[in-house]
């Protein structure tokens, strides 16, 4: 296990000097509110242009994409795909323009060769009927501690391995965490991801340096964000490294939660087992069958 609070001082360095370089560029139009939100979790924005007096944004999280429109005025955003009177799809056009004209960006920006369909809003779930004496005793409840540290991981940003009803662990790791390394080997090895015993939303960190910052907001980025972490295991050169320039947000959100959780250590996981309890485990599987077979 690698210990960072030797990098306290490195974390607030990388902190400060953060930019979101989208939102930054003088040559652009303001960013809106909302956008800048996005930014603010993790999301890379890019600039579409202007078509009919909307100017339109990307917005990239997690290896999917959103598109908005923003009125002249400045004063509504739209969220959705521009179409001409024609019937032909301006975005489409303006993300294959985005694509060709930006180079280093060309890996990110691949989760764009499509225009997949919107998704809702996160937050958008029902509001609960208070009136309802059962609902109200359950929101009277005061989480544990446990159950606290729990939904702070959740809102973290990762990356998602495995089938969707496989139990679940979270795990944070470092890119240049060499025990992280071990453990990440050890789970693909295992077959578990594939075999539907095992999933993992996997939320890197960037505490060890500023090579492992890039690298980690890379993987948040890219929409073959498995794929390329075993390329990186086997030991591909730079393959995380592909935009310099990326947001590092999203890492600093994950990075915050280590530290409010006085967590110090990678790989660190949170699950709950069978019976729902909150388990964590710090570094390595002693024997991952056993880890398995608890969160059943």
């Amino acid at each position: 296990m690698i210990n960072f609070r030797r990098s306290a001082l490195v974390f607030l360095a990388m902190f400060f000097s953060v930019s979101a370089h989208a939102a930054e560029d003088k040559n652009l139009p303001p960013l809106p509110a909302p956008l800048k939100n996005m930014v603010a979790e993790g999301a890379q924005i890019r600039y579409l242009g202007r078509e009919n007096g909307l100017d339109g944004w990307v917005a990239l999280k997690q290896g999917q994409p959103q598109y908005f429109y923003v009125t002249p005025d400045q004063q509504a955003i739209l969220m959705g795909v521009l179409f001409n009177n024609k019937g032909d799809i301006i975005t489409l056009r303006q993300v294959n323009e985005l694509r060709a004209k930006s180079g280093k960006d060309g890996a990110v920006l691949d989760s764009l060769a499509g225009l997949p369909a919107m998704q809702a809003p996160e937050g958008a779930a029902a509001t609960p009927d208070l009136s309802d004496p059962k609902t109200l005793s359950e929101a009277a409840k005061v989480p544990s501690k446990a159950e606290q540290l729990y939904a702070a991981v959740e809102s973290a940003n990762w990356i998602e391995m495995g089938k969707p009803e496989a139990p679940l662990i979270y795990t944070f790791i470092d890119p240049e965490c060499p025990h992280c390394h071990d453990l990440l080997k050890d789970i693909r090895k295992s077959g578990h991801l594939e075999d539907g015993s095992l999933r993992m939303r996997v939320i890197p960190v960037g505490l060890a340096s500023e090579i492992s910052l890039q690298e980690a907001a890379y993987l948040l980025a890219a929409p073959k964000a498995q794929e390329l972490l075993y390329q990186h295991l086997d030991g591909k050169a730079n393959v995380l490294l592909a935009d310099p320039d990326i947001n590092t947000q999203g890492v600093q959100r994950n990075m915050s939660v280590m530290q409010d959780w006085k967590v110090d250590v990678t790989p660190f996981s949170v699950y709950k087992d069978a019976s729902g309890a909150v388990k964590i485990m710090k570094g390595r599987a002693n024997d991952l069958a056993k880890l398995v077979a608890e969160l059943r």
